[in-house]
């Protein structure tokens, strides 16, 4: 199929003074085969009605009305409604360049499963743009790559799926941060390609008070998502991925924690203290050997390992003027 369907999802939740520039990048895509789902989780702020009259407007367009459920349950919703052969997810405060899917189905490889592109982070006073070298690789090796190294092969928003490839997956409900363990089992059972596009198409929009914005309890929801996954494929080889990955994030938010003031660090270390240790009695996959050893080296002393890299490490760099 030359001009095949995309389903574009975008899940909408309180996001009025954002809305019309996300869904105004989707309309416009000089890419036009397209049908949009837009799922209204119970907005109290007139969202539902911005997605309303756009409908009107553009018969590509689909809404759904429901009660807050949380961003799983309307993606989830969306995932039974779709109809394309490629999806594309989109945060509802967030947009995408005009000409993103043309240039997509222009660069993707015909054995190509997920399309992954550059983002731009957008914060209220800079932008940071993340490109990545143009890649091809298997499932298995993107699946080794986000574990050990890649945090944002973890998310949905920079990516395009073939609907094939992720039909009977669906996202983890009443939690937060459920896209990386659905990343996780689309790319240990995927038989197709993983390809890496540098190209920054997609604008993510970083906002004061987001769960991405500083340490909060909610952020311990990838634990539990984890360990779910860990019961779902306990005795296959997915566990040392999960646990890995499991390990890292560990890793990622001890050391978020270790630089934050003693009254907040003291409560945050309390709060991931029980996760912590359940991370160094873990294994992981084989990795590097430097890697291995710093691992290794966190799992036995976690404080003394932070301490060297967030103190040590720098001076030692400067003095050798690296």
């Amino acid at each position: 199929m030359n001009n095949p369907l995309v389903s574009v999802i975008v899940p909408v939740y309180n996001v009025a003074p954002y809305l019309e520039q996300c869904l105004d990048s989707i309309v416009n895509q000089t890419y036009r085969n397209l049908e949009i789902i837009l799922v209204d989780d119970g907005s109290t702020d007139g969202s539902g009605a911005i997605c309303d009259r756009y409908a009107e407007q553009d018969g590509r367009i689909r809404v759904v009305h429901k009660e807050n459920g949380g961003l799983s349950s309307a993606r989830n919703i969306a995932l039974d409604m779709m109809q394309g052969e490629w999806v594309l997810f989109v945060d509802s405060d967030d947009w995408i360049e005009l000409n993103t899917l043309e240039l997509l189905f222009e660069q993707k490889d015909e054995r190509s499963e997920i399309v992954e592109f550059g983002l731009n982070v957008v914060y209220s006073n800079n932008v940071e743009c993340y490109i990545n070298t143009p890649s091809l690789m298997s499932g298995r090796d993107a699946l080794t790559m986000l574990v050990t190294k890649s945090l944002y092969m973890g998310t949905m928003c920079n990516k395009m799926f073939k609907v094939d490839a992720i039909r009977g997956l669906s996202f983890m409900e009443g939690r937060c941060h459920e896209d990386t363990p659905f990343i996780m089992e689309l790319l240990y059972s995927m038989k197709g390609y993983y390809q890496y596009v540098a190209l920054p198409l997609y604008h993510y929009r970083r906002r004061d008070g987001q769960i991405t914005s500083g340490f909060t309890a909610k952020r311990l929801d990838l634990y539990h998502n984890f360990e779910d996954l860990m019961i779902k494929y306990e005795g296959t080889e997915f566990i040392k991925y999960i646990q890995t990955c499991y390990l890292y994030w560990a890793k990622s938010y001890f050391f978020e924690i270790f630089i934050q003031p003693f009254e907040f660090r003291k409560k945050n270390e309390a709060l991931t203290l029980p996760y912590l240790e359940k991370a160094r009695r873990m294994s992981f996959i084989s990795v590097g050997r430097s890697q291995k050893f710093q691992w290794r080296l966190f799992q036995l002393m976690p404080r003394f390992y932070a301490y060297l890299v967030v103190y040590v490490q720098p001076v030692v760099k400067k003095l050798i003027g690296r």
